[in-house]
């Protein structure tokens, strides 16, 4: 249920990161939000190596609606798994003689992560749209999830979300959170992504729909 959910939003965030975000900012987006860490610093803790494997994994069994940006494959091909290597997203600092972390030095940036992008994209987003994109993805697949009874009620999403993510608990839970920012919203802004960017990973669960149509929300 997690991976089904996470996935997507990680996914996501490398879409936005290919079109010219960079992922200092994402991370920072999301830290703002209440997530414990962002999601580049999330993969670099999981590690690509692990990640990436998952996530073809799934975009083999759920197709394009989880289908995987390519900038996981070129940082995986380089070898770059996170923290496990010292260098992800990030650099990250070297394991001492014990294998424990350096806590007197800071991750860095990995600058040479920029020169696996396309040069020819760099997008203007609002804060708002990237948190929106990575959300609502995460969203519309819980949604998925109670519908093809992978879990049986909502409640099982956010505390599924909450203990296995961090999602932050003062939001109530990602579908508290939803239905807080309501369905209708959801959806019609998911269309407009889906628009704007020609892609089938914005298809909407038609549980969600039907929640639009009666603007209903995930908790009755």
């Amino acid at each position: 249920l997690v991976n089904r959910i996470l996935l997507p939003y990680l996914n996501e965030a490398g879409f936005i990161l290919e079109e010219g975000i960079g992922f200092e900012r994402i991370d920072k987006i999301m830290l703002d939000f209440g997530m414990p860490m962002g999601p580049f610093t999330l993969m670099d803790e999981i590690g690509l190596d692990v990640g990436y494997k998952v996530a073809c994994l799934l975009e083999e069994n759920l197709g394009a609606r989880l289908k995987v940006p390519q900038i996981f494959k070129k940082v995986y091909e380089k070898k770059w798994f996170g923290r496990k290597t010292s260098q992800g997203f990030y650099i990250h600092p070297a394991l001492d003689s014990k294998g424990g972390v350096n806590r007197t030095k800071e991750k860095e940036p990995n600058k040479e992560v920029n020169g696996l992008l396309p040069n020819s994209l760099k997008a203007v987003m609002s804060d708002e749209d990237i948190l929106s994109r990575m959300l609502y993805r995460m969203i519309n697949e819980a949604a998925f999830c109670l519908e093809e009874k992978v879990c049986n009620e909502p409640a099982d999403v956010d505390i599924g979300m909450i203990m296995g993510t961090g999602f932050p608990p003062f939001r109530g839970g990602l579908l508290r959170y939803a239905d807080k920012l309501g369905a209708q919203r959801i959806a019609r802004e998911s269309r407009e992504f889906a628009d704007k960017f020609k892609a089938e990973r914005f298809s909407l669960c038609g549980f969600l729909v039907e929640l639009a149509k009666i603007n209903g929300k995930f908790y009755r």
